[in-house]
């Protein structure tokens, strides 16, 4: 029988003096400091990115066999043996004539972060691992390219940019004279410089972090580029690791943005990091990777730090490893695995797949070169901010609002063992939320004293013990496989550096597990975090969401084993729609591999429902639907839609244009 938690986070008194007062001073100043805030969810079926079928990330490390001249992982490696890595790794992906062509220009973005750390430390992108591309490129295409090495640092001298000290410290300006790079067309960029280098870009659809109205300017060199490698150091940062997709917060110009990024110029904002109880710093790394289009990634994971992204003198961690691939989604997802962590609790990995930047799925990636399980190592997390634990769970159902303060009254019969359908009675489509504490109060439009449920399915590789890692304002319940295993009703601080409140023992099941949460809005801060984590006690490294764990809210959305083991047919269903663009009336055709309960749907860009063209059962084969854009006689305006097919051997869009 679940106990009621009595969080040492909760502000509780035994006084009912005092309780007032603490409710009441709450409530005043979480209505002044959280308001319902637009841009912070969207519907999943806004997100229509197709990845790659398959992707090969290559992992070398010092001590491959296949290296002319293999040293031990534990030692300083030379420039050769660097360059000998470098050249392996790009030659298991297939070398690099499929990525450059002659007469290219070509951007390296690297990572330099402190003035005062020479290469090789691991503060900084070593610089032999630059030179060693550097090298390779120009032998790949004879001589005919144009290499950019550019960096925009966020450190600065007074306001004005720290670029000097920050290239000769790291061992970069002695590239310049390096007989090995002689003849080389190589130059030296810095990414910060004027405001009138820059362009203003406009994402549209692609954006993700709401306070930019998906406008952003970086330089205009690299708009012109043909080609982008990221060569990003590995190492541990509070928004999980900093790599191929955590680099390019480097392509923000500090002439616009000012420094360090997020402080704003006399003429624009900052980056948006933090507005309020809002994170977007995840938002923005994703949209500035979106700009970047990356085309292939080379890691420096010879020396890593952990703990934090600046060496601190105790935080090294010799990997003596490059990895290298196409897909920097897929090489985040490997190099978060080198350090132990889960790519599922990195937000900007799994918001990058979600939007087509790559894959983060283990079945879509091939790995190359040397095993991971021999090279990885076990890194300490940042234990500041939110790099001291996993990722919440982002994609919810979500109930009506009940008008109620009770949360031990049952709204909706049978709460604790339901497992509701998307859109059907009450139910919303899945809900996607930009941040780990999934923000009820913006999507309830800013109701209070109600009651409302969420929803998921999870599904787990084997029988295990875990924790619950849960977080909330005020009162909550979690029923888990349909037993009340978290009772909560008092009220926690739930500040910004704490979001996971609790944590629960709890036992998870091999296969479907269904996840209710049923939550209370009194004080106007609607908001809840879960996660599902391995049991762990030391703060450096708890918070992992438990491995091979797949959140999901649609049941035909299982993994595969979990596919199987329902004995579901694996066949894709397929969906077509007819003209497109549309101006009068649209035709959709679409093939069911099996007969069960489909929906087919119209939303618009923000995933509000226009109108629901199929919802009941229907038998396998041929079918097919009338969407009348004119309706009865107003016609909806012009623009991007969806087309959404639902059935329980999962879901299929199309984008449509109205005209």
């Amino acid at each position: 029988m679940v106990r009621r938690k009595n969080s040492r986070k909760t502000v509780v008194t035994t006084l009912l003096i005092c309780s007032i007062i603490v409710a009441v001073g709450w409530d005043l100043i979480s209505s002044k400091k959280y308001k319902s805030e637009t841009g912070t969810f969207r519907y999943e079926s806004e997100f229509d990115a197709v990845t790659a079928a398959t992707t090969k990330v290559a992992i070398v490390p010092s001590d491959y066999s296949g290296l002319s001249d293999p040293i031990s992982r534990s030692t300083n490696p030379g420039y050769l043996q660097i360059e000998d890595m470098v050249r392996k790794a790009i030659e298991l992906q297939g070398g690099l004539d499929w990525v450059i062509s002659p007469g290219d220009k070509v951007m390296l973005k690297v990572n330099l972060v402190g003035g005062d750390s020479p290469s090789g430390e691991g503060e900084n992108t070593d610089a032999r691992v630059v030179k060693a591309v550097i090298r390779l490129i120009d032998e790949a295409m004879e001589g005919n390219v144009e290499i950019i090495v550019a960096e925009g640092t966020a450190r600065s001298n007074d306001g004005v940019p720290d670029a000097g000290s920050v290239w000769d410290n790291s061992g970069y300006q002695d590239l310049l004279t390096d007989a090995d790079l002689e003849g080389i067309n190589f130059s030296f960029l810095n990414l910060n410089q004027t405001y009138e280098e820059t362009i203003e870009l406009t994402l549209g659809d692609k954006a993700t972090a709401a306070p930019h109205n998906g406008k952003y300017r970086v330089h205009q060199e690299e708009i012109d580029a043909d080609v982008f490698i990221s060569i990003p150091v590995l190492k541990i940062h509070d928004t999980g690791i900093t790599n191929a997709l955590k680099n390019q917060i480097g392509t923000a110009p500090g002439s616009v943005y000012g420094y360090n990024k997020m402080n704003g110029t006399a003429s624009h904002d900052g980056l948006f990091h933090d507005v309020d109880h809002r994170r977007w710093t995840e938002e923005e790394i994703v949209d500035l990777c979106t700009i970047a289009d990356i085309d292939f990634v080379v890691v420096d994971a010879i020396m890593c730090l952990e703990s934090y992204k600046t060496y601190n003198g105790s935080n090294q961690v010799r990997m003596n490893t490059i990895v290298a691939g196409a897909d920097p989604v897929a090489v985040d997802h490997t190099c978060a695995k080198l350090f132990c962590l889960n790519p599922d609790d990195i937000n900007h990995i799994t918001l990058a797949e979600k939007i087509g930047l790559g894959t983060n799925d283990p079945e879509k990636i091939e790995l190359v070169g040397a095993p991971l399980d021999d090279v990885k190592k076990r890194v300490k997390k940042n234990t500041s901010e939110n790099g001291k634990f996993g990722q919440s769970n982002r994609t919810w159902l979500l109930s009506e609002a009940f008008t109620s303060t009770d949360i031990s009254e049952e709204l909706i019969s049978g709460e604790a063992t339901l497992e509701p359908y998307p859109g059907v009675d009450g139910w919303s489509e899945p809900v996607y939320f930009f941040d780990d504490r999934i923000d009820l109060l913006s999507y309830y439009g800013g109701l209070d004293n109600i009651l409302t449920y969420a929803f998921t399915y999870f599904y787990a590789p084997v029988d295990q013990s875990a924790e619950l890692w849960i977080g909330s304002h005020e009162a909550i319940r979690v029923f888990l496989n349909g037993e009340l295993v978290y009772d909560f009703d008092g009220i926690n601080t739930y500040g910004d550096d704490d979001i996971f409140t609790d944590r629960e023992d709890i036992a998870i099941r091999q296969g479907t597990n269904t996840v209710m949460v049923k939550t209370l809005n009194q004080y106007n801060d609607y908001s809840f975090a879960l996660n599902i984590c391995e049991p762990e006690d030391d703060i450096n490294y708890y918070g992992n969401r438990v491995e091979g764990l797949k959140f999901y809210t649609d049941s035909g959305q299982a993994p595969d084993a979990l596919r199987e083991q329902r004995q579901i047919l694996t066949g894709m269903n397929t969906l077509h729609a007819c003209p497109n663009p549309v101006s009068e009336q649209l035709r959709v055709d679409f093939e069911l591999q099996s007969a069960g309960m489909v929906q087919v749907a119209i939303y618009d860009r923000q995933g509000k429902l226009i109108e629901r063209l199929v919802n009941g059962e229907l038998p396998a084969g041929k079918n097919s639907a009338v969407w009348d854009v004119r309706g009865s006689g107003a016609a909806v305006p012009a623009g991007n839609y969806f087309c959404v097919l639902r059935t329980g051997q999962g879901t299929s869009s199309i984008k449509l244009l109205v005209e």
